[in-house]
């Protein structure tokens, strides 16, 4: 019997990959770095050009044609995809003239990824940090589609301070890029470029929520505590997370309210993520990410269901049931190259690393660029500090091995 296939497109799709294939699917995967590990798995892998952090479109064009010549689109179970169209949802838009998305629609990517978010925000008296356009440079924008059911009223209220403009920015603010993703569209205001928008730095720690929608009912996953990786030049670059954090019951409360309220405003569908600073008593929300997210890869694992079968269910408006081991908690930790250096072909990895860099054809070894990452690291432990803890003794320890 020939197993139904899907395609996959992420910056990194091997976790997604993962449990595809464990749920019997054959996979095709896009993404831009077209690791080992997900090409050993996969029926097909093709690597994505990114143009800086961002996906390059007319790459991804060329190369969904090219996969899509050897198929017959209308019969592939569809389309899933992670971080790689937050900054171009009308490139999601392409691709659903094309396939059938397993996700959240385009015009769902649009709004949330544009200053509209903020605005939604106010009118759900959802709390988030203060913000304001970059009145200074020309502001892009995304275009603004109606192709679904999707209906937002979002000029009911009158502007307040937070939208008149940047001449009450002060130092404690951050500059952010419309769509940007892993913390590196993130800088100080005085680096904000074209596009960019101003967020009042909020101090405390950065948490998400990993939760699954039918298009009107939210159900929380789990919590997650999110870290980073500073460069001079990437100060929040994004470094990894551990899941089944404790929360008070009051922030628990708050961020499945959010949750549910994105949900019935936008009918968000199948996985989901929130991420917000948690100030003391305060839960401030950053943003949605109404897609498959790094934090899938912390709950799909031998202690815990598949989740994919919930994100097909939640995307077909299906009710969601499901239970989640809570006692033991998973931590990722994304290993970055300080410097330029390359590991040799017959590099023996341990078995708690993934994204292992594919070799190049003709390569005797897989270079790897300053500040770019090696691979994963993960730990799991009873409690979240631990796990964390293990994350961080094992990428110590495979740094030193592989730079000696």
């Amino acid at each position: 019997m020939v197993k139904p296939t899907i395609v996959i497109a992420a910056i990194s799709a091997r976790s997604f990959a993962q449990a595809a294939v464990a749920c019997g699917y054959q996979v095709i995967t896009l993404d831009a770095f077209a690791d080992a590990d997900t090409q050993a798995i996969c029926k097909q892998t093709f690597k994505l050009k990114l143009n800086g952090n961002l996906v390059d479109e007319t790459d991804f064009k060329r190369q969904f044609l090219e996969m899509a010549s050897g198929l017959n689109l209308a019969k592939i179970d569809g389309f899933l995809y992670g971080s790689l169209f937050d900054h171009c949802p009308d490139l999601l838009a392409w691709v659903a003239h094309r396939i059938r998305l397993v996700g959240n629609a385009s015009e769902v990517m649009c709004l949330t990824k544009s200053f509209d978010f903020f605005k939604l925000l106010d009118d759900l008296n959802i709390q988030h940090p203060e913000v304001c356009l970059n009145e200074k440079k020309p502001l892009s924008s995304f275009p603004r589609k109606r192709e679904s059911n999707l209906t937002l009223n979002l000029e009911t209220k009158k502007m307040d301070s937070r939208f008149r403009g940047n001449d009450g920015v002060g130092d404690n603010w951050l500059s952010k890029q419309l769509g940007g993703s892993g913390g590196l569209h993130i800088k100080s205001k005085n680096c904000a470029e074209a596009g960019d928008y101003f967020q009042q730095k909020v101090a405390g720690t950065p948490i998400s929520m990993l939760f699954v929608a039918d298009g009107k009912t939210a159900r929380a996953i789990g919590f997650n505590q999110q870290f980073i990786a500073p460069t001079h030049e990437m100060p929040y670059r994004f470094a990894g997370a551990v899941s089944n954090i404790v929360l008070q019951p009051n922030i628990h409360a708050a961020f499945e309210h959010a949750a549910q309220a994105l949900t019935s405003a936008l009918n968000l569908c199948g996985l989901n993520n929130l991420d917000a600073i948690l100030e003391g008593e305060n839960l401030w929300i950053l943003e949605l990410n109404p897609r498959l997210s790094a934090t899938f890869c912390l709950y799909n694992s031998d202690l815990y269901d598949n989740l994919l079968p919930l994100h097909f269910k939640g995307c077909a408006g299906s009710s969601v049931e499901f239970s989640l081991q809570r006692n033991t908690s998973k931590a990722q930790l994304i290993l970055y190259a300080d410097e330029a250096f390359e590991i040799p072909a017959d590099f023996a990895w341990p078995s708690w690393a993934a994204d292992i860099p594919a070799l190049e054809v003709g390569e005797s070894s897989v270079r790897i660029a300053r500040n770019m990452p090696i691979c994963s690291v993960f730990g799991q432990a009873k409690s979240a500090e631990t796990a964390h803890a293990l994350a961080q003794q094992r990428a110590e320890k495979l740094r030193e091995t592989l730079i000696k």
